[in-house]
């Protein structure tokens, strides 16, 4: 049984993400005594705020999610919940505890994020591969209706026509990336790729790397964080996993995986989606998807990219939304031409 609990946690701080977990530990593990609580504050997020809170097993930590400012504008919060819950039931997402007026509280998945390093590693890519064809198998959400551009014209519709922030808005006019340059630029990803006629299915669509974590004592790689779940184009989860092998803090696109890694890990997730033998792929589909996810990293960086700048407009966080967002249209404009022309 969820908790739903009229409480408002402080994100701003340790103290207030502290006290908050406390009020809801006590609604959710009661039998837990207050003065042998321990907590750990997660700081991988550039969204949200995340604080875990355990009695005595560390591996039965409870988390508390706060969100982060103005999210509610373009993230469907009930959403995610029903998302958690049905992911749960697939075995794919931990159970849901509590929700609360700007968070949830969910349970903990033992393991620790990948980073830059390990994401390349065997075992770990092929469980990452593994884990995904599970999750895109799940039979759920509106399959005529993929987000993906929806969400993005969210996005796009919601940015300010200039930014309050002269500093802000002079370093967007000097990257050229205005509301008009970004308009046109969206409309012709969408004709490009739904002309592709790709496949859709229940999504992550954020499995950044430390939204995926890994256990090695199982060997086993899950995913954390629904937010942004919902049916898309297929091949867009793996093209958006692909874009964040370069990392958040430090990008460097010399670590977008390379055609053979790329191929592989494909096969990989072909075997597991099509229940065949990784032998059994067909090399003609397999090109196919080559180009059908290179296709769709234009898209992620384009979601993110103006993700970003929203971000930069309202987020409390301490990141440079602006210069990642840069990045990120900077690494669309690099790369458009190129994989435009891809044939399959």
């Amino acid at each position: 049984m969820v908790a739903n609990l009229d409480l408002v946690v402080d994100g701003s701080s340790i103290k207030g993400l502290k006290s908050g977990a406390r009020e809801i530990v006590r609604h959710i593990r009661p039998n837990w005594k207050e003065n042998d609580l321990q907590f750990k504050v997660y700081t991988d997020g550039i969204t949200n705020q995340l604080i875990g809170v355990w009695h005595e097993d560390q591996n039965d930590q409870i988390l508390v999610r706060v969100y982060g400012n103005k999210t509610e504008l373009f993230i469907d919060r009930n959403l995610e919940k029903k998302n958690v819950q049905i992911l749960n039931k697939a075995g794919c997402s931990p159970p849901l505890y509590a929700s609360f007026t700007n968070g949830l509280s969910y349970g903990f998945t033992k393991g620790v994020t990948t980073t830059t390093a390990t994401i390349t590693e065997d075992p770990i890519w092929q469980a990452v591969a593994r884990e995904l064809a599970k999750l895109h198998k799940i039979e759920e959400g509106d399959r005529e209706n993929p987000m993906l551009f929806p969400k993005m014209k969210q996005f796009f519709d919601l940015l300010p026509s200039k930014f309050e922030d002269q500093s802000k808005q002079k370093r967007i006019e000097e990257s050229g990336y205005t509301k008009d340059k970004l308009a046109q630029e969206i409309e012709e990803l969408e004709s490009h790729l739904t002309s592709l006629k790709c496949p859709v299915v229940f999504s992550h669509n954020d499995i950044l790397l430390g939204n995926v974590i890994w256990d090695a004592m199982q060997q086993k790689a899950s995913f954390i964080d629904y937010e942004y779940g919902a049916c898309n184009y297929q091949p867009y989860d793996i093209a958006n996993h692909f874009n964040e092998f370069a990392g958040v803090d430090e990008v460097d696109y010399s670590r977008y995986p390379s055609k053979d890694f790329q191929k592989s890990w494909l096969r990989c997730y072909l075997s597991h989606y099509k229940g065949i033998s990784s032998s059994a792929v067909d090399a003609q589909e397999l090109e196919i998807w080559y180009v059908w996810v290179n296709k769709f990293s234009l898209a992620s960086h384009v979601f993110w990219g103006v993700w970003a700048l929203l971000q930069a407009y309202h987020s409390s966080i301490d990141f440079d939304f602006i210069g990642y967002g840069i990045t990120r249209l900077n690494e669309y404009s690099n790369k458009k031409k190129e994989y435009f022309h891809l044939k399959c």
